[in-house]
């Protein structure tokens, strides 16, 4: 189990081929660039230029300063106590797994650097991938030094963390990094120390044994823990609320003819969202349609109730 984040473990490590950093390419193009300042002031050159030559010579230019934009670094694995750091150097992204071999992430060259949260003075390492995609990990001083040799430098850049929110599960006090305006989509889970493991691990257990007609075995447990600790389900006593950016759904672990579903737009998710942070003590038969009836209701929003295909056999609907 991965500390500072959810992943899927990889027991053996993924070893790449190791390259040397060849900066003759770098060289030769200083060395161009520096015979041609030279001889700038030349009578007989400038004597003799042409259209065709300029042009010759800012397309060779252009062609060598392009060469070393391009120059891809060639880095080498590197091994700390409890991290081992592996580069993809044709990617241009290091995956980083803990002391488990469980890979935490993958982070592109570009993005090794302290996102550091103003509230919190926590510092992260996040590597985005796009949409509802990216890597996160809570950045101690052990990984921040293993980053910091494995790339040759002395410090990492460091920049105030914009575009994401650290957020706290209210059941079991777990942290997890959303994006901003992605709130509905997902986010990562970070999980800190031992007792954040065993919460985690608690709320699996929980999940694989409530309901066996629904989750069949632990990895789809974890799943759904995961989901909950990022606000995108809930466990009731006889089943599972899930909810997204553009609808929410019940599964009943005992009576499929308790199942409903709805869609809804992405402001109606953040307005059911923050409803649920103030008023989720209060919320009784979590799982019945009728309740969150009330709650649409109550924020003003806007919903469609979505027809199974045994409710549109039977002609009407089960809740």
């Amino acid at each position: 189990m991965s500390i500072n984040g959810i992943g899927v473990g990889y027991p053996a490590w993924r070893e790449t081929g190791k390259t040397q950093r060849n900066n003759s390419g770098t060289g030769f193009a200083g060395r161009m660039a520096d015979a041609d300042a030279a001889g700038s002031g030349s009578s007989v050159r400038n004597s003799v230029k042409t259209a065709g030559q300029n042009s010759a010579l800012e397309a060779y230019r252009a062609s060598a300063a392009s060469a070393v934009r391009n120059v891809k670094p060639a880095y080498e694995t590197y091994e700390s106590e409890n991290y081992r750091i592996v580069p993809d150097n044709e990617a241009g992204c290091f995956d980083i797994y803990n002391k488990q071999g469980e890979r935490i992430g993958a982070f592109d060259y570009s993005d090794i650097k302290v996102r550091q949260d103003s509230a919190t003075g926590k510092q992260f390492l996040i590597s985005e991938h796009g949409t509802m995609s990216y890597d996160a990990v809570v950045l101690d001083g052990e990984l921040k030094d293993a980053l910091q040799n494995v790339m040759g430098v002395e410090t990492l850049e460091t920049e105030e963390l914009q575009g994401f929110t650290l957020k706290t599960h209210s059941g079991t006090g777990i942290q997890y990094l959303v994006r901003d305006g992605e709130e509905g989509r997902g986010g990562k889970v970070l999980l800190q120390s031992q007792e954040d493991i065993e919460k985690y691990e608690a709320l699996m257990e929980t999940y694989f044994n409530k309901y066996p007609n629904l989750i069949h075995d632990k990895n789809a447990a974890y799943i759904w823990a995961d989901l909950e600790i990022k606000g995108l389900a809930q466990h009731t006593n006889n089943g599972i609320v899930s909810m997204g950016f553009n609808g929410m759904s019940y599964n009943d672990n005992s009576n499929y003819k308790n199942n409903w579903s709805v869609l809804f737009s992405g402001d109606t998710y953040k307005a059911v969202f923050d409803w649920l942070q103030n008023n989720r003590g209060s919320i009784e038969e979590v799982q019945k349609f009728a309740t969150w009836q009330d709650v649409f209701k109550s924020i003003g929003s806007h919903y469609e109730r979505v027809w199974s295909d045994e409710e549109e056999k039977q002609g009407y609907l089960n809740n």
